[in-house]
């Protein structure tokens, strides 16, 4: 692993972030305290060099912090995003993440048909619908780096919106299909009381979160790029789970026209991935 660009306290925490990304060992005390104190553009810088470090390929982003509860609570204008990796994209056996919580999500998972334009403004729910190629019912699965997982939004940030892995399930639709916006889930973690939600409560529609994403990214001189998957924000909010157990999604529209399922279960031993 090659040695961050700069120095300094952040410096020191993305060095942190990435080798305990590739070991699974817990962030102590001393990099809880540095994260705490970081503004969110700080937080951002973190994540991009503690992603740089693992010197993997951007597959796409993640959103969170997408319902307007959960943004109140952080005392948030917006979501929040995270970067995924090829290798952040699992089979439906994965590692176990650490010994700390371990939580899932389930999420609408979609591809990007074709490279957009930079936009520093958000482009109409149609424009994002027609960006799409392909959406699938997935599950993050998502587990702090830092030895206290009560993180503030920066710290979440910093840790790239702690996720491990997203699991792909059914492929839902072909490009977008409006039923997907009304459809429902429910998140089934094996010997627990299942957790219900909608596509709705990714910021009213599932598009809008995506053309916010958009927009965010094009104030940054950034756009979305063909092929990037889009993990757009949970429809159930954060679950804790138990990884000697399985859990499972269920997503359909109120037609029934629209179904599918995705789970994952947890490989008996902690090998982790080196990305």
């Amino acid at each position: 692993m090659t040695q961050a660009p700069w120095t300094g306290p952040d410096a020191l925490l993305a060095q942190s972030l990435a080798h305990a990304r590739a070991t699974g060992d817990a962030l102590g005390h001393v990099e809880g305290r540095i994260a705490a104190v970081l503004t969110l553009d700080q937080a951002y810088h973190v994540q991009q060099a503690a992603f740089a470090l693992r010197d993997v390929p951007l597959a796409g982003y993640k959103l969170a912090a997408t319902s307007a509860r959960a943004q109140e609570a952080m005392g948030l204008d917006g979501p929040l995003v995270g970067l995924i990796a090829a290798s952040d994209l699992a089979a439906p056996v994965i590692a176990r993440p650490t010994d700390r919580p371990v939580y899932a999500e389930a999420e609408l998972l979609v591809r990007i048909g074709a490279d957009l334009p930079v936009m520093t403004d958000p482009p109409s729910p149609s424009t994002m619908a027609e960006a799409i190629d392909r959406v699938w019912l997935g599950l993050e699965i998502c587990s702090s780096r830092f030895a206290d997982d009560d993180l503030s939004p920066a710290g979440i940030v910093a840790d790239n919106g702690l996720l491990h892995a997203i699991v792909t399930g059914d492929m839902l639709a072909e490009g977008w299909h409006e039923g997907l916006a009304e459809g429902t889930v429910v998140l089934q973690p094996e010997g627990a009381e299942p957790v219900y939600g909608a596509a709705s409560a990714v910021m009213g529609h599932p598009l809008l979160a995506l053309g916010w994403l958009a927009a965010w990214l094009g104030r940054r001189g950034e756009s979305l790029r063909q092929n990037q998957i889009i993990a757009c924000g949970s429809m159930t909010g954060i679950t804790q789970i138990a990884t000697d157990k399985g859990v499972t999604a269920h997503f359909g529209t109120p037609d029934r026209t629209i179904t599918g399922t995705v789970t994952t279960t947890f490989a008996k031993d902690k090998t982790r991935s080196k990305a």
